[in-house]
């Protein structure tokens, strides 16, 4: 046996790390290393236990590395890759599905972003978080731990005081709930359909080592996919004001050229085929494709900004930076008044009001 590999792991609601990593450990056919996976109590301790050689390798959610990573450098560690998110749509926990829910439906979501999409799909709504829901379930208290709030929130729904809750589908798993779940898909399958691009980093698992720490070994861990993932999304949020993130849908993957063409010609989209063919008109068939795709709404939900972009994974990188310099201007341009075109023109608001 050469080697054997310590993994901690960090939970948090919405991502069950542990049993992640675990599962994929357990499943690996590899004979040349043993393993083992415990749990650490935070950020801080897992990287302490990392850096003082008590853990070889470290995974977590990826939304804790954001503005971490001079600490993680100062410790001797480096982020190597993530794991490809799974699930990372979120779950409405109702008896009816979206379009069907009654009118003026209170639907309770702690994300700025989901609430905006909620209120896209349906202005009539009641889109509000875990805060303002004690004006409309009197005595509703917010626990303090947040693992809590499901179990919460599904009493409000069998006692009838709510219609439904936007949760992950790890917590809507953890929480055993017995009501339906319908998934708020960030592509639906019916044309027309609400679509919900997932918040960043969405299931989305990093993994950290020691700098030096075999790469053969950690590759273990970490996945192609998931790598993309986190250094777009890593790169996008970055450059991101802190006032967008909680208004910002973010989704990253690999797509493969022949479900492309597919999805190209069931939804009779011409741009979408043309992406996957060279100047002279042959199709890409060797080389994967990178999905980006971001939006950013109106508080009312009623006017959305988004950019999408389809680049082979060659270039995704440049592809990041070009993206990143559109997206800017198309919110400098969005958020700014709108000049008149005459002296007697009424005042116009900005296309996207703050």
């Amino acid at each position: 046996m050469e080697k054997r590999i310590v993994v901690g792991t960090l939970d948090s609601p919405s991502c069950p790390v542990f049993s992640h990593i675990s599962e994929h450990l357990d499943s690996s056919e590899s004979e040349d290393f043993e393993h083992s996976v415990t749990s650490v109590k935070g950020f801080e301790s897992g990287i302490k236990s990392l850096s003082e050689g008590d853990l070889d390798l470290l995974a977590f959610p990826a939304k804790e590395i954001f503005g971490r990573e001079g600490m993680i450098s100062d410790s001797g560690c480096q982020v190597i890759g993530a794991r490809t998110p799974k699930r990372p749509s979120l779950v409405l926990v109702s008896s009816d599905r979206l379009m069907y829910q009654p009118k003026s439906a209170i639907i309770v979501s702690d994300s700025g972003l989901v609430r905006r999409q909620l209120l896209r799909a349906r202005p009539d709504l009641q889109a509000i978080s875990t805060e303002e829901l004690g004006d409309q379930a009197p005595g509703f208290v917010k626990p303090d731990d947040p693992h809590d709030i499901p179990s919460l929130l599904a009493e409000l729904l069998e006692k009838g005081e709510i219609e439904g809750f936007v949760i992950s589908r790890a917590e809507y798993d953890r929480t055993n709930q017995t009501e339906r779940r319908h998934t708020l898909m960030s592509q639906p399958n019916e044309r027309g359909a609400p679509h919900f691009v997932p918040p960043p980093y969405s299931d989305l698992i990093a993994v950290i080592s020691r700098i030096g720490f075999p790469n053969r070994l950690a590759s273990k861990l970490t996945e192609s996919e998931g790598n993309t993932s986190l250094w777009v999304q890593s790169r996008i949020m970055g450059d991101l004001e802190t006032s967008m993130h909680d208004i910002t849908g973010l989704e990253v993957r690999h797509r493969q050229v022949g479900a492309i063409l597919r999805q190209a010609e069931a939804n009779r989209d011409l741009v979408l085929e043309q992406s996957c063919h060279d100047p002279d008109g042959e199709i890409y068939h060797d080389e994967v494709r990178v999905e980006i795709r971001m939006e950013t709404l109106s508080k009312d939900g009623r006017r959305t900004l988004s950019l999408e972009r389809l680049v082979a994974i060659s270039e995704y990188q440049r592809a990041v930076i070009a993206l990143l310099m559109d997206w800017g201007n198309l919110v400098s341009e969005s958020t700014r008044d709108v000049p008149r075109d005459h002296p007697d023109d009424e005042d116009a608001p900005p296309f996207l009001p703050e």
